[in-house]
Formats: C-alpha cells, sequence, structure tokens
C-alpha cells in the first residue's frame, strides 16, 4: 500500500512538473508564428527603407533635410565608445550574466543574436547594399554599423537579464539609444534612414533568433516523458542517440 501511494505521489509531482514545463514551451509555440512574422515585416521594412531613401526623391529630401539640419562637428563621446574591442567585452559580459544565473545556452542564444546582427549588418554594408555617400564620405552609410552595436548589444543583456529587471533596463536602454540616434545625426555621422535601418535589422535579427530557440525548445523531451518511456529523463540515449 506504501508503495502504492509513493508511486501515485512521483507520478503526480512529475505530471505537475510536466505540465509547468509545458506551459513556456507551448507558449514559445503559440509565439513562434508572431515572432517570424515580426521578422518578415522588419525585413521588408528594411529593404523598402533603403530603396525609399536612396533613390525616391521625395524621401530623400527629408531625410537629407533633417542631416543638414542637425549636423555640427565635434566628437561625441558615446560614439566613440563603439568598437571591437568594446562590442567584445560586451559579448563576454552577456556570456557571464547567462552562466552566473544557471542559463548559460540563454547566454549563448543572446551572444548569437548580438554577433548576426553585427556581422550581417557589415556584409549588407561593404558588399550587398549601396548607394552615394551622401552623409559620409566613407561610402555606403546603410544601415548604421553604430546603431547595430547599440541595439544588438541592448537587446543581448535583454534576453539574459532577470524579468525582474528588464523593466528598468528597457527605459535605460531606450534612453541610450535615443541618445545614440540623435548624435549620430547631430555629428554627420548618419542620416535618419541608416538609424532606422539599423534598428529595423536589429528587430528582425533578434526576431528570427528568438523563433529559432522557441523551436528548438519545444523539441526536447520532457521528464515526464522520459519516464514513460522508462528512460532517466539525464539519459543521454533518451533521444536515440
Amino acid at each position: 500500500m506504501l508503495t502504492t501511494e509513493q508511486d501515485s505521489q512521483t507520478l503526480t509531482a512529475d505530471l505537475t512538473r510536466g505540465m509547468t514545463r509545458a506551459r513556456p514551451l507551448d507558449g514559445d509555440r503559440r509565439q513562434m508564428p508572431l515572432r517570424l512574422l515580426v521578422a518578415a515585416i522588419a525585413t521588408g521594412m528594411f529593404f523598402v527603407l533603403y530603396r525609399l531613401s536612396g533613390w525616391y526623391r521625395p524621401a530623400v529630401q527629408p531625410d537629407l533635410g533633417i542631416l543638414r539640419m542637425l549636423e555640427t562637428h565635434g566628437t561625441p563621446a558615446l560614439l566613440s565608445a563603439v568598437s571591437v574591442p568594446s562590442l567584445m567585452l560586451s559579448s563576454a559580459v552577456v556570456l557571464l550574466i547567462g552562466a552566473t544565473r544557471g542559463r548559460a545556452m540563454l547566454g549563448v542564444r543572446a551572444f548569437m543574436i548580438l554577433a548576426a546582427c553585427n556581422v550581417l549588418g557589415q556584409v549588407l554594408k561593404g558588399f550587398v547594399l549601396g548607394r552615394d555617400a551622401i552623409a559620409t564620405d566613407q561610402g555606403n552609410s546603410f544601415p548604421s554599423g553604430h546603431m547595430i552595436a547599440f541595439g544588438s548589444v541592448a537587446l543581448a543583456l535583454w534576453i539574459v537579464l532577470p524579468r525582474v529587471m528588464r523593466g528598468v533596463f528597457t527605459m535605460v536602454a531606450a534612453l541610450v539609444l535615443a541618445v545614440a540616434a540623435f548624435e549620430l545625426v547631430h555629428y554627420g555621422w548618419h542620416r535618419p534612414s541608416d538609424v532606422v535601418g539599423s534598428l529595423l535589422l536589429v528587430t528582425a535579427v533578434g526576431a528570427v533568433g528568438s523563433a529559432a530557440s522557441g523551436s528548438r525548445e519545444h523539441c526536447r523531451p520532457s521528464s515526464l516523458t522520459a519516464r514513460r518511456r522508462g528512460t532517466p529523463a539525464d539519459d543521454p540515449t533518451a533521444d536515440g542517440r
């Protein structure tokens, strides 16, 4: 009788844990189409903005007008902080936060999104997209590499931070991004379209990365499923490997 009761209690506990684990996975599954939709919209807007701001005169003129109106000379301290070493340091902080919270894979996911944003931005800017250097004399300025750096670091940190800290961090990050965007235009480094395009790129990459991660997590068997198969949940052969 005692064994039967213990088995019943164990099964109830497994069911409870299985339902608890299923909720976030089911939530990820429901959100996956939305994330893919966000990625598709952001990608479409990115290329539409690129075409309009480069060749459509009614869009080019106000873009340049804002730049010329705000443009000045000087050395912006915030923008000067962007460099390869600073990006590497930011990546290390993201991975460290994930590891400290016991969520190493979450840190890896955030790092991959950060890296993908910056690498893709440089590839598009240097080898795929091209237009006259209106705002700068260094070639194609769309999208802004500096804004991609700020946006991707903010997104990666938001992913690895605990939920209780995300509200405050979102407000701080929004302020920093706003200042960076203003400085990029104010000091004549980029047009407004370059800045907006960078944020659209970060949004698209972040949405794709989140959707892909949710898909992988949903495919993982729960401990209850492994128990029903008669295999320990931490057994590496549970998936036939």
